[in-house]
């Protein structure tokens, strides 16, 4: 029987999916059609058409198709980037704010209120800082050059006030220039990295703050997740569990190559002294694919989603997920 092809559109990881486009790992009876796109426009792409039948999404828009009854994807519990966000929180290098505390009342730039790497930083402020969404002022727009790309317009949450920044302006420039004085964002800015000291971190320390969570929570935030178009996971039922499988080697034997120090897998001359620094430094048993290994932070999520305001209805984490995957059990 021959394979069913199906076009894949993402990034390229090499520890996470680069054995599977490098043709290492096959998913059983799939053949994978890759095409690299960047989050942006690939994001804005899946939630407005249906032209794609593998992709990396937005977990946050994702769950708000859910809610909403669209069921043009189904999600697969392959969780191709995750990331600790307090570390991505920027303020004005002069601008006054210190504490998590210090931002209510204040203007806050974020490229889409809807945005995964937000839904963390907020529930980050809400749930241990006490500084609820609505105490800020927000402000959509283009991040690091004019120009908005709404990937899926929803309406505000009730109490939030979200404006758009004009056409001819973007968020860096306006922290920058003051006209913001927050920006939450999944980048570190320009004017971060030049050392001029025009921007700064709400939290300078942020490695300690992000393991204190992740030992206090043990959430390591999920941002993206793999999806298959509705129609071909509804008559091909079985290439949920080929996918995640696959899925699941690859970053095995990603994880190995990153290990094997003989030659270093990333431009990173100390990444030994990393790895071996012991049980603290995280790896594939923090970065877990799977329903059930990340059943507690996707219930986190759908609680955050909500009370957000981005769902219409609290979501579960069964329904996100195709009933094949719920107990679905991955090489260690």
């Amino acid at each position: 029987m021959a394979d069913l092809t199906l076009s894949y559109a993402g990034e390229l990881y090499f520890d996470r999916n680069g054995p599977i486009l490098d043709g290492t790992v096959k998913p059983e009876g799939i053949t994978l059609q890759f095409e690299p796109m960047r989050p942006r426009e690939l994001f804005h792409r899946v939630a407005q058409t249906t032209d794609l039948d593998v992709a990396e999404m937005s977990t946050s828009t994702y769950m708000n198709l859910i809610s909403r009854g669209d069921d043009r994807y189904v999600a697969l519990p392959v969780f191709l980037s995750r990331n600790f966000r307090h570390s991505y929180i920027f303020v004005g290098g002069d601008g006054g704010i210190h504490e998590p505390q210090d931002l209510r009342g204040k203007r806050v730039g974020v490229p889409e209120y809807q945005m995964t790497a937000a839904l963390w930083q907020r529930a980050a402020l809400q749930h241990d800082y006490g500084v609820q969404p609505g105490e800020l002022r927000w402000y959509e727009g283009g991040l690091n050059r004019p120009g908005y790309l709404d990937r899926n317009p929803i309406p505000p949450p009730p109490g939030v006030s979200i404006e758009r920044i004009p056409e001819d302006k973007y968020l860096e420039g306006m922290l920058v220039n003051g006209e913001l004085d927050a920006l939450f964002t999944a980048t570190r800015p320009k004017a971060f990295l030049d050392g001029l000291g025009r921007v700064r971190r709400l939290f300078p320390n942020f490695v300690a703050v992000e393991r204190e969570y992740y030992e206090r929570t043990g959430h390591f935030p999920i941002m993206h997740l793999a999806v298959v178009r509705g129609a071909v996971y509804r008559e091909h039922r079985w290439v949920a569990e080929s996918l995640v499988r696959a899925f699941a080697r690859a970053q095995q034997i990603g994880w190995e190559r990153v290990t094997d120090t003989g030659t270093l897998a990333v431009m990173l001359p100390w990444l030994p002294d990393y790895l071996e620094q012991g049980p603290p430094v995280m790896g594939p048993k923090d970065w877990r694919f799977g329903f059930r290994e990340s059943y507690a932070t996707l219930a986190a999520m759908c609680e955050y989603h909500h009370e957000q305001g981005l769902s219409i209805r609290r979501l579960t984490p069964e329904e996100l997920f195709p009933v094949e995957t719920h107990e679905l059990r991955l090489e260690a």
